[in-house]
C-alpha cells in the first residue's frame, strides 16, 4: 500500500510483482550493455526478453490482457529497466508513450456512444491485439529538426484523401527507427494555420513504401536507442489508422495531460542515478585505501560524500513516486502537471551530477569504458535535452507558481 508525504495511506495499491518481473527479466541487459553502446546497435536481444515476458502489454487493461499497470507501477517498472540499460529503457518508454496514453482514455472511451464511440472503441481493440496478440512495437515520431518536440510549430503535415491520409515531412530523435513496427506520427491538417495548428497522430506501419531512414545517429550517449532520422513522403495511411479516429486532438490533450511525455523518461533517468549509486558503494566497499587493506568505505569523507548523493537520490525519488501517484489520482490537474515538470528536473539534473561525483569519489580507474560509470554518465547528460527539457520544466513549474493558467496551449512550451 502506498502511503503520501505524510505517511498516511493513499488507497493505491503498486503491483509489486509486475515490478519484479521486470527485475528479473532485465538481470541480463547490463552485461550486453557496453557492446550496444559501442555499435550504437539496437538492442534485439533485451526486446525479445520483453516480449516474451508479455511486456509489451505492460500498460493494457487486464481484461483486454495486458498487465494492467498504473502510472505509479509503470513508472517503477520503467526505473527498473533503465537501471539495467539505459537505452533499453528509454526505448521501451517510447512504445508506453503511445500504448499507455490510450490506456488511460478507456473510460472516457466506454462513455462515449454512437458511431464516435464505436470508431474510438475499433482503433483501441486493434492497438491492443497488435500490443498482446501480435506482440508489435509502437515508437513515436514528433520531433523535427530544428524544432524539437515544440508539437505547434511542427511542419510534417497530412491531408485527407479517399480511404485516409498523404503525410509528407522529416522527423528526427525518431527511438526505434528501423525496428518497431509502427510509429505514432505527430502531423498538422495542410490546412490549418500556425497560429491555431490541427495536429492529429496518425499511425505509420514500418514497411511503408514512402519511408526512408537516414542511418546519422552517432551520439554522446543513449547510442542504441537508435534515434535516426525518418522521411516521410507521400506515406498513405487508411483512415482506421487515425489515433482513436480524432483529427486536431493532440495539442489539446498534451497541454491537459502532457504526463505522459514528461513523466516518462523521468523513470528512466531515476534508474541511471540509481545504477551509478549502487556501483559507487559496491566500489567504495571493495577498494581499498592505498596502502593499506582497510576499505574506502571507512573513510568519513568518502561517507559524507556517499551520504548527500544518497539524500539528493532519495529526494529524486520520492519526488518521481508523488508525482507518479498524483498523476493516478488526480490526472490531469495543475498539482499533477507541476510534480511531473518537477521530478523530470530533479531526475534530469541529479543524473550527471551524481555520475560526474561518483567518477571522482571513486577515483580515475572508473573512466575505463571497461566499467559502466563512464556509460552512465554519458547517458544521464541527455536526460535534461529529453522532453520537457530541464529549462522548460522550470518555466512550467515557475509559471504555476504564478498563478498563470496553464490549460492554455499559449503559455506551454510545446
Amino acid at each position: 500500500m502506498e502511503v503520501d508525504v505524510n505517511g498516511q495511506s493513499t488507497g493505491l495499491v503498486v503491483n509489486e510483482d509486475l515490478i519484479n518481473r521486470c527485475k528479473e527479466v532485465s538481470k541480463g541487459f547490463p552485461e550486453r550493455s557496453a557492446k550496444y553502446d559501442r555499435e550504437a546497435s539496437f538492442p534485439v536481444e533485451n526486446f525479445e526478453e520483453l516480449r516474451d515476458a508479455g511486456l509489451y502489454g505492460i500498460m493494457v487493461p487486464k481484461e483486454f490482457g495486458g498487465f494492467g499497470a498504473d502510472f505509479l507501477t509503470y513508472t517503477k517498472c520503467i526505473e527498473q529497466i533503465g537501471k539495467a540499460d539505459s537505452s533499453t529503457g528509454l526505448t521501451f518508454n517510447m512504445h508506453n508513450i503511445t500504448v499507455g496514453s490510450l490506456s488511460e482514455l478507456d473510460s472516457e472511451i466506454n462513455a462515449i456512444g454512437g458511431s464516435r464511440g464505436r470508431v474510438m472503441g475499433q482503433f483501441r481493440e486493434w492497438m491492443y491485439n497488435q500490443a498482446i496478440v501480435e506482440k508489435k512495437l509502437f515508437a513515436s515520431a514528433v520531433s523535427e529538426p530544428g524544432i524539437g518536440a515544440h508539437f505547434s510549430k511542427l511542419k510534417t503535415t497530412y491531408r485527407k484523401v479517399d480511404g485516409g491520409f498523404i503525410i509528407n515531412g522529416t522527423k528526427w530523435f525518431v527511438s526505434m527507427a528501423g525496428y518497431a513496427d509502427y510509429y505514432v506520427v505527430a502531423a498538422r491538417n495542410e490546412k490549418s494555420s500556425p497560429e491555431d495548428p490541427s495536429l492529429s497522430y496518425l499511425v505509420v506501419e514500418k514497411e511503408n513504401p514512402g519511408i526512408t531512414i537516414d542511418r546519422v545517429w552517432d551520439t554522446l550517449g543513449m547510442r542504441a536507442t537508435t534515434s535516426d532520422t525518418m522521411h516521410l513522403k507521400d506515406v498513405f495511411v487508411p483512415t482506421e489508422r487515425l489515433f482513436l479516429g480524432s483529427e486536431g486532438m493532440v495539442l489539446y490533450k498534451i497541454t491537459r495531460e502532457p504526463h505522459w511525455l514528461v513523466g516518462g523518461f523521468t523513470g528512466v533517468y531515476l534508474g541511471i542515478s540509481s545504477a551509478a549509486f549502487e556501483f559507487m558503494v559496491d566500489y567504495l566497499s571493495k577498494k581499498k585505501i592505498p596502502g593499506t587493506d582497510t576499505p574506502m568505505s571507512t573513510d568519513s569523507r568518502i561517507q559524507q560524500r556517499v551520504g548527500e548523493l544518497a539524500v539528493q537520490l532519495g529526494a529524486a525519488r520520492s519526488a518521481t513516486y508523488e508525482a507518479a501517484r498524483l498523476i493516478v489520482e488526480q490526472r490531469g490537474s495543475l498539482e499533477a502537471n507541476t510534480a511531473i515538470h518537477r521530478a523530470k528536473f530533479l531526475c534530469g539534473e541529479l543524473g550527471p551530477h551524481l555520475t560526474s561525483m561518483a567518477i571522482r569519489t571513486c577515483g580515475g580507474t572508473t573512466i575505463a569504458r571497461r566499467l559502466p560509470l563512464e556509460k552512465l554518465y554519458r547517458d544521464s547528460r541527455c536526460g535534461g535535452l529529453m522532453p520537457a527539457t530541464s529549462d522548460e520544466c522550470l518555466m512550467y513549474v515557475g509559471k504555476a507558481a504564478l498563478g498563470i493558467d496553464m490549460t492554455k496551449t499559449s503559455e506551454t512550451y510545446w
